[in-house]
């Protein structure tokens, strides 16, 4: 194992004074999956311990716990985990430049069988209890600030009423032309089409419903983790997003009988049926914004492509564009997309 470097023994500095954890054993170095999370015993009881830079126009950050700790409350508890508190009774240590939290490590496997359509609806019913539960929660709580929020954070209507902005950040950040013109063009029609569809109960989303963030043990999911942009959205977005993320486990065939499979089963679990018309809706304008925002875009101009070639509605003009990356797209690290694999920290 490594040996303790100025990050580590700054962490150890938190967990003493804050935590009263003043002998923790690391397990090897932290892992980074956007922010930094530290996995360590402590009296024989592992936590992870997480560093999490301060941003502005992301989430605000006290969202998080009070969702959590709602949740907590609810038949939701078995599978979302609260931070453990300081010895002040706190959630989160306040430092200059970051924030840090721990909470109890979570034991789940490193590689679930996400081909298996057992997982793929046991998590389909796991998200279901989510959605369904969280109607405890103060719709108040659940509301970001109007404004402020970086493009990455937006919910649906924001991504709809301002593609201009979209179109701006991804000319900053130097995206292909061909990925500008796709998501312009695409939210453009699906700000049309939207018109008279049901898209949904509004309530909790979790906005980060990917396999790295559903822990696993056997056939079932023990924990949802990663809240740290949930808020109050349109629910079926997660549905959407979860069975475009299962769709693409093997990035070299999309697997449609997965996606379809988680579907059906958050249906079955929810007591609700996603019109079709809708559900074709939400998969483009999922395939579509995630092309604008997301840090694999080779990924989402794959899942374009097959959103287009399943459902239909996407503009077929710039489809062609997107041929010569499906195979750029089979050798990305997809547990890079948001800054890193979960690997076996199990951060909350």
């Amino acid at each position: 194992m490594r040996e303790p470097n100025d990050r580590f023994l700054t962490c150890r500095e938190v967990l003493g004074w804050h935590y009263g954890h003043r002998e923790p054993m690391f397990l090897g170095p932290p892992q980074r999956h956007y922010s930094l999370h530290y996995t360590y015993l402590q009296a024989g009881q592992a936590y992870v311990a997480s560093e999490v830079r301060k941003e502005p126009g992301r989430v605000p950050f006290h969202l998080q716990f009070a969702i959590l700790q709602s949740l907590g409350t609810t038949a939701a508890g078995s599978i979302v985990r609260s931070p453990i508190t300081t010895r002040l009774g706190q959630h989160w240590v306040n430092g200059f430049r970051n924030r840090w939290f721990v909470r109890p490590y979570t034991e789940h496997d490193s590689a679930p069988d996400w081909l298996s359509t057992h997982l793929v609806a046991d998590a389909a019913r796991k998200l279901a209890l989510i959605h369904w539960t969280s109607s405890v929660i103060d719709a108040d709580v659940l509301r970001p600030p109007e404004h402020g929020l970086r493009i990455y954070d937006w919910g649906m209507f924001d991504v709809l009423r301002h593609p201009t902005d979209i179109v701006i950040d991804m000319r900053a950040r130097g995206r292909p032309p061909e990925h500008i013109r796709a998501v312009h063009a695409g939210l453009t029609r699906l700000r049309v089409a939207r018109m008279g569809l049901n898209l949904g109960p509004e309530g909790l989303t979790h906005h980060d419903v990917r396999t790295e963030n559903l822990l696993v043990r056997g056939d079932k999911v023990v924990e949802i983790v990663d809240w740290d942009r949930a808020y109050w959205d349109f629910q079926w977005y997660d549905v959407s997003l979860a069975a475009l993320h299962i769709a693409y486990c093997r990035s070299t065939v999309l697997r449609w009988d997965l996606a379809d499979a988680f579907v059906d089963a958050y249906q079955a679990e929810s007591q609700c049926e996603i019109p079709p018309d809708a559900l074709g809706w939400l998969f483009r304008f999922t395939a579509v914004r995630n092309l604008a925002v997301s840090r694999s875009p080779e990924k989402w101009a794959r899942l374009v492509r097959g959103v287009e070639e399943r459902w239909g509605g996407v503009p077929s003009g710039f489809v062609g564009d997107f041929v010569a990356e499906d195979q750029v797209a089979a050798d990305v690290d997809v547990a890079a997309e948001d800054g890193g694999s979960l690997g076996a920290v199990g951060v909350g």
